[in-house]
């Protein structure tokens, strides 16, 4: 019931110019394990350099940034990983866009080099994305797999 509620949800306030994009994570740093919360600081810090990059001081100042779903992932035999749906600005290729993110996840900490982006073909694609990214059977809770505090489509704009 959540799920299809948040799908629902998700769809009527969809993230605009999507990329679908998965991001995987180190496992271990220093003797750290990652776990859910190291998992969302390390993409909040993504999330920071990313914004910084792209609109300055409007990022902090006037909270200009993009539009993203951020869902996690692991499993017993997974490494722990990303999926997203991140707004690629209009002003950028996505080649660019590529690079800039690539080379924004690999200075955070947890950030690994293995990862896959897509730019949707049609709505077909972009409703396959968010019904992948929203399966079952790699998350022991669904509701807490969604990182909140890093999924801005959520938020008014």
């Amino acid at each position: 019931m959540i799920q299809s509620s948040i799908k629902q949800f998700y769809l009527a306030n969809p993230v605009p110019n999507p990329i679908n994009i998965t991001l995987t994570q180190k496992q271990v740093v220093d003797g750290q394990r990652i776990d859910d919360e190291t998992s969302s600081a390390n993409f909040r810090h993504f999330r920071s350099l990313l914004n910084r990059r792209l609109f300055g001081n409007a990022y902090k100042r006037y909270g200009r940034q993009l539009a993203m779903l951020v869902v996690r992932e692991d499993g017993a035999w997974h490494r722990h990983y990303i999926h997203a749906i991140i707004e690629k600005p209009v002003s950028l290729t996505i080649e660019e866009f590529i690079a800039l993110v690539l080379e924004c996840w690999g200075k955070t900490r947890f950030g690994y080099r293995e990862h896959h982006f897509e730019e949707p073909a049609d709505k077909d694609r972009e409703t396959g994305w968010i019904n992948y990214c929203f399966k079952k059977r790699t998350k022991g809770d669904f509701a807490s797999s969604i990182d909140w505090a890093n999924s801005t489509c959520f938020e008014r704009r």
